[in-house]
């Protein structure tokens, strides 16, 4: 029987665009999962709360040699930090020889986060919780209120100065520890330092608001703001 050249044609063609299909949905299905883990290692995940430019290192307990580091994030306190859009809020994936480690994790106040006793078995994953949260100043106001003003992040009793930074008005987060503390907003144009109480949680961005007065004569009560 003499099959037409036409009918040939859409043969191959039809052949072709199944060939495809089935590659692409293999390909598209291998993509979401995640890689095998390599042979003779083990696998440590890090959940910082949905932030996954995290800067740490990690640290063998028995040498004390610095096994791994990331430093993906530039510190919120330097004038040209920037947020680089939505994270994936993944955990990091490390992969490791077995063994024990330390995973010490930088923020961007002088407290940094230490994870002991990280044991990393052959063929199994690990997962660690890092306690840290981020918090983020937003700076509302009618002109004259200048874009940026020196702050002070403070323990919850004002004894100690963790941190300082500028306002911005860009979207900015600071990484920090979990915790309670204190803002304080220096030289602001009441003509008085202004206070704001802060609680950083994992897992989420706390803001934190300032504003100029309502009027030029009004006069904040104490100078201390909101406490």
């Amino acid at each position: 029987m003499k099959i037409s050249s036409n009918v040939l044609l859409i043969v191959s063609f039809l052949l072709s665009g199944l060939f495809i299909t089935s590659c692409a949905t293999t390909t598209g299905g291998s993509a979401y999962m995640p890689p095998p883990i390599p042979e003779g290692q083990g696998r440590l995940f890090i959940d910082a709360g949905g932030i996954s430019d995290l800067n740490f290192l990690i640290i063998d307990d028995e040498t004390e040699d610095e096994i791994y580091s990331q430093t993906p994030r530039m510190s919120a306190r330097s004038p040209i930090a920037y947020e680089r859009g939505l994270q994936s809020g993944m955990p990091i994936q490390v992969d490791l020889d077995p063994g024990t480690y330390r995973i010490e994790v930088n923020t961007d106040i002088k407290q940094s986060v230490t994870i002991e006793d990280v044991v990393v078995v052959m063929g199994e994953e690990v997962f660690k919780r890092v306690p840290v949260g981020r918090f983020q100043i937003l700076f509302t106001g009618g002109e004259g209120f200048g874009s940026q003003v020196p702050f002070l992040i403070m323990d919850y009793n004002m004894r100690t100065v963790l941190g300082n930074g500028m306002t911005s008005t860009e979207v900015r987060h600071f990484v920090v520890p979990e915790g309670v503390y204190k803002i304080r907003i220096e030289n602001s144009p009441t003509g008085l330092d202004e206070i704001k109480h802060l609680e950083v949680f994992f897992n989420r961005v706390t803001p934190i608001n300032f504003s100029p007065p309502a009027g030029p004569e009004q006069e904040v009560p104490g100078g201390t703001g909101d406490q």
